[in-house]
C-alpha cells in the first residue's frame, strides 16, 4: 500500500515538472501526434508542402529528381513547415535533431503569430525568426510580413562546416533579461550568440524543411522551471 502510494505521488509530481510549459515528442512512426501541429505554407509561394513519414524521422515531401535539381527547379514544392499548435512564453531551449541530403536546409522556426492565407484555406507564416542548419554554417533570418508582403535579412550567422547525411542536435536557448532576448546556438560543440531586441516574448515554435531533402528526429521545448517560495 505504501509503495502503491508513493508510485501515485511520483506520478503526479512528474505530471506536474512536465507541464503544459516543456514539450518533448520523436518523430519516430507512431511516437508523435499530428493533431499537435499545424501545417503551415510560406507567403511566397501558392504551395502548401506536407512531412512525410519513415521510420524514425519525418521528412518534407519532394520529387524524385537529383539533389541538384530540387534546389534549381522545386524550391516551393519542397518547402514544408510544421507548427506546434501552442504558444510559449519567456525563456526556453528549443532542440530539434535533424539531417541534410546535399546542402541545406532544415530549421527551426519561432514565431510571434501565425496567420492565414488570402483564401483562408491554410495557415500562413508571418513575422518569424528561421534558424537553418546548411553545409556552411547556421544563418538566423529574421522574416517580415507587411502590407501583405514577406520580406527577410539575415540577423546573425556562424560559418563552420556541417556534413550531409549527419544527424545533428540544433538547439537555440532564449533568455529574457531587461526586456531584451540573449539568442544562444549551439550545434556539434560549437555555440554563438547575439543580442535579438525584436523577438517576442510570447511565441510559437515548429520546424521547416526547405531546399533540399530534410529530415527531423525529434523536437523538444524546456523551460526553467520557478521555484515557489515557502510560505
Amino acid at each position: 500500500m505504501i509503495l502503491k502510494k508513493l508510485f501515485t505521488f511520483f506520478i503526479a509530481a512528474t505530471a506536474t515538472i512536465l507541464s503544459a510549459e516543456d514539450f518533448s515528442t520523436s518523430f519516430a512512426d507512431g511516437k508523435w501526434d499530428r493533431s499537435q501541429w499545424l501545417n503551415v505554407k510560406s507567403p511566397r509561394w501558392n504551395f502548401i508542402g506536407e512531412m512525410i513519414q519513415h521510420s524514425d524521422h519525418i521528412t518534407n515531401k519532394a520529387p524524385n529528381v537529383p539533389d541538384q535539381v530540387l534546389l534549381r527547379k522545386y524550391e516551393p514544392q519542397i518547402y514544408a513547415s510544421l507548427m506546434l499548435n501552442k504558444k510559449f512564453s519567456g525563456d526556453a531551449t528549443i532542440s530539434s535533431r535533424m539531417s541534410f541530403d546535399h546542402l541545406m536546409a532544415p530549421l527551426i522556426v519561432i514565431a510571434s503569430e501565425i496567420g492565414k492565407s488570402a483564401d483562408g484555406k491554410y495557415f500562413e507564416h508571418r513575422d518569424h525568426y528561421e534558424i537553418v542548419l546548411f553545409h556552411k554554417g547556421i544563418n538566423i533570418w529574421h522574416h517580415l510580413y507587411k502590407n501583405g508582403k514577406p520580406s527577410w535579412y539575415r540577423s546573425a550567422y556562424l560559418k563552420i562546416p556541417f556534413q550531409p547525411k549527419t544527424v545533428y542536435d540544433l538547439q537555440i536557448q532564449l533568455r529574457w533579461r531587461q526586456g531584451r532576448c540573449q539568442m544562444t546556438v549551439s550545434c556539434n560543440g560549437t555555440e554563438f550568440g547575439y543580442m535579438e531586441l525584436n523577438m517576442p516574448q510570447t511565441y510559437y515554435v515548429g520546424i521547416t524543411g526547405c531546399e533540399g531533402r530534410n529530415r527531423f528526429y525529434d523536437f523538444k521545448v524546456s523551460q526553467p522551471k520557478k521555484s515557489k517560495r515557502k510560505k
